[in-house]
């Protein structure tokens, strides 16, 4: 974590990325708090804007894909962010619960799977999300009966694993129930590159042909951006300086549409 005599060695910065970029975020804060996104937090409400039709994402789609000087320009600035971030290791704990490097290969992208369910042999295998409970059953295939029912209030598979009957079970048992689970993790860890034939060119680097995916990426990146900032988990230097800046000018050409 960056030290406040970092912060303080770099006062005189040429150009103040860091603050250019909370003041921006600061106009998109005030616009998703309007009233025209749901959700109750910051968190609930960028989850919003990722996933779901709005001026932002739609402005924001526009620029990946238009073959217009301000399209060329944006998909330069998307280029730009993603080298500076490969040479910056900024990271955040966010969302996957452990300190993740802000990356375009390593999107955390919200699961919006809330059932899958499995039959191996004489068992069936169920785990589904219902108002914030998860549920995990195995049952037998032949008359219903449930030989492991277990209920929480959020993802945890080491509290699953420490159930006395999950104990119990066999190896393939466990190893069923658990490939079952994993499918219900809140969110998954995506990559908006690619090396296939199919790849669409975004500067001097390649990125999968789906314009909406990379849109819900950079949002969720300018997010961890501003999270990692404003709790001071980055250093003040040249190459973090770099990444906000290009952060910026990836945000302020849609944030200005919304005018």
């Amino acid at each position: 974590m960056a030290n406040y005599k970092d912060w303080i060695d770099v006062i005189d910065i040429n150009v103040d990325y860091f603050s250019a970029f909370m003041k921006a975020w600061i106009a998109f804060n005030s616009w998703y708090d309007s009233g025209v996104i749901a959700g109750s937090t910051d968190k609930d409400k960028i989850e919003f804007i990722s996933n779901n039709d709005n001026d932002f994402k739609t402005y924001m789609n526009r620029l990946l894909a238009e073959e217009t000087a301000e399209g060329l320009s944006f998909r330069e600035n998307v280029a730009q962010l993603h080298a500076a971030l490969l040479g910056s290791a900024i990271r955040s704990q966010e969302y996957v619960g452990v300190r993740q490097t802000i990356s375009f290969s390593e999107v955390a992208i919200k699961n919006q799977n809330n059932q899958k369910s499995l039959e191996y042999r004489t068992y069936r295998y169920e785990c589904s999300r219902s108002r914030g409970i998860i549920k995990t059953i195995i049952s037998r295939k032949d008359n219903g009966s449930e030989v492991f029912q277990y209920e929480q209030e959020e993802h945890n598979v080491d509290a699953l694993k420490q159930q006395t009957i999950f104990c119990s079970l066999t190896n393939i048992q466990k190893e069923k129930c658990l490939e079952c689970y994993e499918e219900l993790r809140p969110y998954k860890i995506e990559s908006v590159l690619d090396t296939s034939e199919a790849a669409i060119k975004i500067g001097a680097y390649n990125f999968i042909n789906d314009v909406n995916k990379i849109s819900k990426a950079i949002i969720m990146i300018l997010y961890l951006l501003r999270c990692a900032l404003a709790h001071g988990d980055i250093s003040p230097d040249e190459s973090s300086n770099k990444v906000y800046r290009h952060a910026y000018e990836v945000l302020i050409p849609p944030l200005k549409k919304l005018r």
